[in-house]
């Protein structure tokens, strides 16, 4: 948004790649319950820092994930719409606007939070197992809004700190490409 640079074409090929990652660790859950589920979480990262260099190819990455999994694991499809998906896309705006910890927080927790209740509410599944939605839904709602809070928090600190770094050190370069995919604009 403003601080890298990148051409049309590298942006196309990085939301593609970020995308494809999103999807295989979104469908780690499907393939390995149990330490799957905790590599799934991480789909929220390739998400985030696509939409930290550009909002389109944040939103456009998340279709394509979310259209992969589709594909291949339906059930996955549902968590990766309502919860990694979203809160990715919206991390990686509010990090790129330069926005507090606190308010990415913020703006991170009113997501998944509503992911999680549209989980529960819409599609009967319940994200933190089956004991929350059976204390009622105002209870869930409220469970959910306090995890939410945490795991968004923990995400905004870990994007403060670790997108700058690889975006400014062009840590996408790395994959073959001679030139850094990101570049900072040259200096006034």
């Amino acid at each position: 948004m403003g601080e890298f640079r990148v051409s049309k074409t590298r942006l196309v090929l990085l939301a593609g790649i970020m995308s494809a990652i999103a999807a295989a660790l979104q469908l780690l859950a499907a393939f390995a319950p149990g330490p799957g589920h905790i590599a799934s979480a991480l789909a929220t990262l390739p998400l985030a820092l696509t939409s930290w260099i550009s909002t389109g190819a944040g939103i456009a990455g998340y279709a394509v994930a979310t259209l992969l999994v589709l594909m291949v694991a339906p059930e996955e499809c549902v968590i990766l719409l309502t919860t990694t998906g979203p809160l990715g896309v919206a991390l990686g705006i509010a990090g790129a606007a330069k926005l507090s910890v606190a308010i990415q927080t913020l703006i991170g927790a009113a997501t998944l939070s509503s992911g999680m209740t549209t989980l529960m509410l819409v599609f009967k599944t319940d994200p933190l197992g089956p004991g929350v939605s059976g204390m009622g839904w105002v209870a869930a709602i409220g469970i959910y809004a306090g995890f939410a809070l945490l795991y968004a928090w923990a995400w905004a600190l870990l994007l403060r700190h670790l997108a700058p770094r690889l975006l400014a050190a062009g840590a996408w370069g790395s994959a073959g490409v001679s030139d850094s995919i990101c570049r900072k604009p040259p200096s006034k």
